[in-house]
């Protein structure tokens, strides 16, 4: 059984997150985490605890591939295509197309999360220097930052992603949108998706370990796709940051895919509902739904003649 219990130490209070054990008669509680100063605490904070002490916020129990073979092959041929067909290119059209991609990328990505930045809106802004009229400064800053947080992708994708590389993908997505106590740091409050729990701020740091020790032995025990794509929907359960999880969690399935040295994927949001269901089901242990979701979305992406 797990509870909170509350201890007096030199006349203050302190609130530690125990479980209770039998040992013979006596009934023994064991210290699990430390919590804090005494404070109010939300049924709903308690439920994330619990969740996260009980691992019911960890989906990643194997190395399976979720997809079959022929699904593998059909998105490794895409992004070969993809890839030739940007080789062919001269050095400008290269660029405009980089620039295409980066205007569907990060508007849409934005937009799951509420902007209104429309694909133009976001092309004019970030390669034109043309601001579009009619938006808040939250957008705008969106934009521009995703944009920087792209290119750090970019500079480090041929290596592994680090805990400093996501703290600084966090701090540069939410530049003068998150407040400078929390930013580039992994969230110390509870944070939730709508109704939906995330782990608790208590086990973040643990359970974003577990989740790049997972990666790196992933790789080796299944396909790429698969390792970006399973990855993502377990990023998107701990949530680890207070803000910006969406966007950081889709860079992150890109870093992957790129070091990797496969193309990227861009997540539209006329398939926000589609892709909220999948990473929910997801959540819930059919962790296939996300896989698939985004193969269908490869394949779309990189259709060719």
């Amino acid at each position: 059984m797990v509870s909170i219990i509350s201890k007096k130490i030199k006349g203050k209070e302190y609130l530690y997150l125990v479980k209770s054990v039998r040992e013979g008669k006596k009934v023994i509680q064991k210290t699990i985490k430390y919590i804090g100063k005494k404070r109010p605490i939300t049924k709903d904070e308690f439920e994330c605890m619990k969740l996260s002490y009980q691992e019911d916020d960890w989906v990643l129990n194997d190395f399976v591939d979720e997809l079959s073979y022929q699904k593998h092959e059909k998105m490794k041929i895409a992004s070969n295509s993809h890839k030739k067909y940007i080789q062919n290119l001269d050095k400008i059209s290269r660029e405009k197309e980089k620039e295409k991609f980066l205007s569907i990328f990060i508007s849409n990505s934005n937009a799951i999360e509420g902007s209104t930045l429309t694909v133009k809106d976001t092309f004019n802004y970030l390669f034109e220097d043309l601001v579009p009229g009619g938006h808040k400064k939250r957008e705008l800053f969106m934009a521009s930052n995703l944009l920087d947080a792209w290119r750090y992708v970019e500079v480090n994708h041929k290596m592994m992603p680090t805990k400093k590389d996501l703290c600084e993908l966090h701090r540069l997505v939410n530049r003068e949108i998150e407040g400078k106590d929390t930013l580039g740091e992994y969230k110390k409050v509870q944070n939730y998706i709508g109704e939906e729990y995330t782990s608790s701020y208590l086990f973040t740091e643990e359970k974003m370990e577990m989740l790049m020790d997972w990666i790196n032995k992933a790789f080796k025990k299944i396909n790429d796709f698969e390792v970006a794509f399973q990855s993502h929907a377990q990023f998107e359960i701990i949530h680890p940051f207070v803000d910006g999880n969406g966007r950081i969690g889709r860079l992150l399935l890109n870093w992957l895919l790129m070091y990797k040295n496969l193309s990227p994927l861009a997540i539209h949001v006329k398939k926000r509902v589609q892709y909220i269901s999948a990473l929910n089901n997801s959540r819930r242990g059919k962790i296939e739904a996300i896989c698939s979701f985004c193969f269908k979305e490869y394949i779309k992406q990189y259709e060719f003649m």
